[in-house]
């Protein structure tokens, strides 16, 4: 849901300081009650009517301190992969992933995974025989 914009919160406070009730302003407005009455509660408890979105959302667990370990790990071994950077900090390799990324670094490229796609290149399929459901047919009439 978006943030009721400052002009029209400060129009709120106006009509409140004019002695409106909150179900007042907010059927004027077209607002619920209860954001009506958050707005002027937060100007009560704080102050200024400008939406505080910069404290939403969720914090980095990239610290100052783990930022300056990991770089002193990245200079000791460059070729390091994710998962020998990640054991120090008990972090997965996807954390790893987005942090090396926010501070510039990417990853090299997965060998194992280039060396099993050549392989197939230039190689004829094998037949597979019919099957259904995943399982090799039998013949009708037997069991076992």
């Amino acid at each position: 849901m978006k943030a009721i914009p400052v002009a029209v919160r400060e129009r709120i406070i106006q009509l409140y300081d004019q002695g409106k009730g909150t179900a007042e302003i907010a059927a004027s407005f077209g607002y619920c009650v209860a954001a009506v009455r958050r707005v002027r509660q937060h100007y009560q408890a704080r102050g200024p009517l400008q939406p505080q979105t910069h404290r939403c959302g969720r914090k980095t667990l990239l610290t100052d301190a783990r930022k300056a370990r990991l770089l002193q790990l990245l200079e000791q071994r460059p070729d390091a992969t994710l998962a020998e950077l990640g054991a120090p900090f008990k972090r997965p390799a996807s954390t790893l992933d987005l942090w090396l990324t926010r501070l510039g670094w990417s990853c090299k490229k997965n060998a194992a995974r280039q060396r099993a796609v050549a392989a197939r290149r230039g190689r004829a399929k094998k037949a597979v025989a019919p099957t259904a459901g995943g399982r090799a047919r039998r013949p009708a009439g037997v069991r076992g």
